[in-house]
């Protein structure tokens, strides 16, 4: 019986994984419906790696290249996130590093100016400080916002 579960698993999630990138935490956590010791688990597992429907450098570049992209977040908040879905922290520092200087700080300056024209306030401090908060929240290192924010203001 244990044998028909495991090739029930290993079909649907090498089809999971040939249309979108999972990383093996999101698989092990999806074979929780299924029948399977943790040692067959980890065997389904291994052997998605080993025919490259997991792959975790190129989980971490895609996930980054969307979340940078589409939802516009920062850094810090991406390899959060990579982090809590087990993806090694080399790889996530390579996926970070294909994000180019000049866009990152492009971005950061497009979000400021729009969190600017939403703030109905005089007070520069004030403005500073909720412009500040949005983007920190967003996942861009502090150091860099306030730079930016300080250009911006003034």
């Amino acid at each position: 019986m244990s044998a028909e579960y495991f090739k029930k698993a290993y079909t649907y999630f090498s089809n999971r994984c040939s249309k979108k990138e999972l990383s093996a935490r999101e698989v092990m956590i999806g074979l929780q419906k299924y029948q399977l010791k943790l040692s067959e688990k980890h065997k389904l597992i291994n052997k998605l790696k080993k025919e490259k429907y997991i792959d975790h450098d190129r989980y971490a570049k895609a996930f980054t290249n969307d979340r940078f992209n589409f939802y516009k977040w920062g850094k810090l908040k991406i390899k959060q996130q990579l982090l809590i879905k087990g993806i090694e922290e080399p790889l996530i520092d390579n996926a970070l590093s294909l994000i180019e200087d000049d866009a990152y700080q492009a971005l950061i300056k497009e979000l400021a100016l729009k969190k600017k024209a939403q703030i109905s306030t005089d007070d520069h401090f004030r403005a500073k400080q909720k412009i500040c908060n949005a983007l920190n929240t967003k996942g861009f290192e502090g150091e860099l916002v306030y730079e930016i924010v300080e250009k911006i203001i003034d």
